[in-house]
């Protein structure tokens, strides 16, 4: 899925734009050490969003410093360490990448010949997640996300519910009580979201190649589509993402003006703009990236 977690940078503070740069190279190292260097090739705006929420919860005495990396090998750039919440991110990605390769292996095509290629490596970085308890669950969300494609459920509400229902567990493991609850509601109306908005912007694609797509059942004609995503569908996404806003209101920001700002602006602004692109020419599409030209997502 596309990396669609992505805050509009124009509308951060110039000290909140370097902050989330940071983290984006910091959970990228976090990856390197605590899941293998590979895994970190898989970096994705999504974990690092999960990241900054997750940093709400720790003291976050973070300092920032000059790294230099294989995607800028000759220019240093700003990188935050000791932090808790960035590792944690970086074993969440690991386990989600693993399951998700078990999940392609069994498809046809290129994803499965990647899956194949790409298993041992995210096999060894899932083991070094140390996140059994996380593992289990995702296996089971993505095994019932698998039937209801095999069963090419005519509703978008039913598979995005479960992608959502595992991405709420990913935001609150470790959490109890009302931690659990108040993180598990933002990763769940995240991962809804992010399941339909990928849905939409597959359409054309996946109707030629004869792929699961819920919108492909529900819009067969494809007229709607011509141009984009149709209002109903952009409706739906914007009534997902108000959802999504009122479960971030209720996060413990204590102050943190930083992690607050850039958390909202993700949400309020840089989700709805994925939104106008979606469905639209991948030429049209692009962003520049915050971290650099290796940003992907699960």
């Amino acid at each position: 899925m596309f990396g669609y977690v992505k805050p509009r940078a124009d509308d951060l503070l110039v000290k909140e734009y370097a902050f989330f740069r940071a983290a984006y190279c910091g959970v990228c190292r976090a990856m390197r050490k605590e899941t293998g260097f590979f895994s970190s090739f898989a970096l994705s705006y999504d974990i690092v969003f999960l990241a900054v929420c997750r940093m709400l919860l720790t003291d976050r005495h973070t300092c920032a410093k000059r790294c230099h990396c294989i995607a800028h090998p000759c220019r240093a750039k700003s990188c935050l360490t000791e932090n808790e919440a960035l590792s944690f991110a970086a074993r969440i990605s690991a386990v989600l990448l693993y399951e998700k390769c078990l999940d392609d292996k069994k498809d046809k095509g290129s994803h499965r010949l990647r899956a194949h290629l790409l298993l041992p490596i995210f096999r060894k970085a899932a083991k070094r997640a140390r996140l059994p308890f996380l593992s289990r669950e995702t296996e089971e969300c993505l095994s019932a996300l698998a039937d209801l494609e095999s069963a090419r459920v005519p509703s978008i509400d039913e598979p995005a519910a479960v992608f959502g229902d595992l991405l709420g567990l990913c935001f609150a493991e470790g959490l109890s009580g009302e931690e659990h609850a108040l993180f598990y509601d933002v990763g769940y109306h995240l991962g809804a979201f992010i399941y339909a908005a990928d849905a939409a912007d597959d359409y054309r694609t996946d109707k030629k190649s004869g792929s699961y797509n819920p919108y492909v059942l529900l819009y067969p004609d494809g007229k709607d589509f011509e141009n984009g995503i149709p209002d109903t569908v952009k409706a739906s996404l914007l009534l997902t993402l108000e959802k999504l806003g009122e479960a971030v209101e209720k996060l413990p920001f204590k102050g943190d003006a930083t992690l607050e700002n850039i958390i909202k602006n993700t949400v309020y602004l840089g989700l709805p703009d994925r939104i106008d692109l979606l469905g639209k020419p991948k030429s049209k599409n692009k962003n520049q990236s915050v971290g650099g030209n290796h940003d992907r997502s699960l």
